[in-house]
């Protein structure tokens, strides 16, 4: 049997283009969300995306109605009838175990559990369910709609029907799977979340005069789209602070030892283009 319903937990950046991803493509989705205004921040989402033509007035439409709006507090029984459910909350592996053990205990034996988490090993979370066997990792990337890989991880208990049914589903919401094995960061946070962050120290040493300078060196030396630092700021500078913290105290190894300079941007609310300010500004 297929995966046509599908419950997503957590209405940050990356919950609602997660979201975005299954329903524009025709899946039926449970957001669920804490506030009362989350709703109205979807919505926003949405008009925004049709606004900047990422996507078009019919698409926005098929997504809104394939969209439910429930509270995770009230509404979590419904998670029974889902086939898929992935938490997309903040990285904070005690809160992703509590949570993780919720969903376990409101679904069905054959539900399929998935974590969006970019640093924590998915057979630790995973030891707190019934079902280890049925849990796995799917670390989409930010911003979701347009970035197509989602690596998936195997788990050491996940069983090979689980990751052939997600590799199948993540090809019919027109992304690229990926599968690698349960590790700290993964693949893709093991490379990229220590490369910006020696950006940040080579930036706050005075190696450079300003966050643009070194973001056109990687941008002209690499042929990339965008340098690490406006990177940072789009992914969420408290994102790289985390995931870098977790990779220095689950790896034992100062080489991922998160720049001061992180830590201090947060502490302060400069968290990137979602606070309005990072290493660059918005408006």
């Amino acid at each position: 049997m297929g995966i046509n319903r599908v419950g997503v937990i957590g209405t940050g950046l990356m919950g609602r283009g997660i979201a975005h991803a299954f329903a524009v493509n025709g899946f039926e989705v449970d957001l669920y969300g804490h506030s009362d205004g989350f709703r109205k921040k979807i919505l926003e989402y949405i008009e925004y995306e049709e606004k900047k033509q990422r996507i078009t007035k019919k698409q926005a439409q098929n997504i809104l109605s394939n969209l439910n709006f429930l509270s995770i507090k009230n509404d979590h029984k419904e998670l029974m009838t889902r086939e898929l459910v992935i938490e997309t909350i903040k990285e904070d592996k005690e809160i992703k175990k509590k949570l993780l053990k919720l969903i376990d205990e409101n679904t069905k034996e054959e539900v399929i559990i998935a974590s969006n988490t970019s640093t924590f090993s998915i057979t630790e979370l995973a030891s707190v369910t019934t079902k280890p066997n049925r849990v796995i990792g799917m670390h989409f990337f930010s911003p979701v709609p347009q970035m197509k890989l989602v690596e998936i991880i195997k788990a050491y208990r996940t069983s090979k029907n689980v990751v052939e049914k997600i590799e199948k589903v993540v090809n019919e919401i027109n992304k690229s799977p990926r599968v690698v094995n349960d590790s700290p960061g993964f693949v893709m946070s093991r490379l990229f979340v220590p490369f910006i962050n020696e950006a940040v120290i080579l930036l706050s040493q005075g190696f450079a005069e300003n966050a643009e300078t070194i973001d056109e060196i990687m941008k002209y030396g690499l042929n990339l789209k965008i340098g690490p630092l406006r990177l940072a700021d789009l992914t969420g500078i408290d994102t790289i602070y985390y995931s870098m913290l977790s990779l220095y105290e689950n790896l034992n190894d100062p080489k991922y030892r998160p720049a001061t300079e992180l830590k201090m941007m947060v502490d302060a609310g400069y968290l990137g283009r979602k606070s309005g300010k990072g290493f660059y500004e918005y408006r």
